[in-house]
């Protein structure tokens, strides 16, 4: 009986043991904001390189649990740090921003506490998350410490460009049920100053971090060349940029985790972490 109890315990230590542990990082009217810490089994004693992770969704929906696409990370000594933020549907743009930056801001402070690196810090995020990760690394407040690099998963870049498709009222992206409507409480005709306050490649300059792209041949073609114009303008104003598009993906995947894309995006956090 009782080397069935230890038995027991052990597999309850264990599977608790691979839990994330959930976190308030900001509080807002609406409540708490949450992160989950995903950490290495391994090396309990040392402070791991950080992936700062921004789920998709749209800016609408979806959650901090959305981490398929990178979970396997924390195998390779990384800490994953996944982040809820207000949805379109609680508040719009800016508010997303400022809880992404709320959470950076939380890693910086307290993340030491947790095995974190504060210095070591990439942030990723695919879809409407790469859009918010891609925004927050670019448009950090003057003599905000940089983040070292940006893992962007086939998202938005450049809302003016996507205006191109929006200059008649019964254009879809001008319609309440628009992702990109609900982002900028209003039709992106009549939004263009927020919509360019909101695009990444409105802020880029030769300071900011080395960025890799991953899209699908097989996404929108709405999406490629926002990956495409995102690459070409970080490419101009001085940053270490690379795209990568994957044969055969659509928006979203396995192929986007599959040991070709994980030998890529290891060589590329290692060439960029210290």
């Amino acid at each position: 009986m009782r080397i069935l109890f230890f038995f027991l315990l052990l597999a309850v230590t264990c599977r608790g043991s691979a839990e994330p542990l959930a976190l308030d990082y900001a509080q807002r009217d609406e409540g708490a904001l949450q992160l989950d810490l995903h950490l290495p089994e391994s090396s309990p004693d040392k402070l791991h390189p950080v992936i700062l992770w921004i789920h998709g969704g749209g800016w609408h929906r979806g959650s901090r649990n959305d981490i398929k696409i990178v979970s396997w990370l924390t195998e390779q000594d990384f800490a994953l740090v996944s982040i809820d933020y207000r949805l379109t549907g609680v508040s719009p743009f800016p508010a997303q921003l400022e809880d992404c930056r709320a959470a950076l801001a939380w890693i910086r402070e307290h993340g030491a506490e947790h095995q974190l690196d504060p210095s070591r810090i990439v942030v990723a995020g695919l879809s409407a998350g790469a859009h918010l990760a891609t925004l927050l690394a670019v448009s950090l407040p003057e003599g905000s410490p940089p983040v070292q690099g940006i893992l962007h998963f086939f998202g938005p870049a450049d809302f003016l460009q996507m205006a191109r498709y929006a200059r008649q009222p019964e254009d879809p992206l001008n319609q309440p049920e628009s992702n990109l409507y609900q982002l900028l409480n209003g039709p992106l005709r009549e939004r263009l100053e927020l919509a360019k306050e909101a695009s990444p490649v409105t802020h880029l300059d030769a300071g900011d971090p080395p960025c890799l792209i991953l899209v699908g041949d097989k996404d929108t073609l709405m999406t490629q060349r926002q990956c495409e114009r995102l690459h070409d303008a970080a490419l101009e104003a001085g940053i270490n940029a690379s795209l990568h598009l994957i044969p055969g993906a659509g928006h979203g995947g396995k192929e986007f985790s599959d040991p070709e894309r994980q030998t890529l995006i290891l060589t590329f956090l290692q060439s960029i972490l210290p």
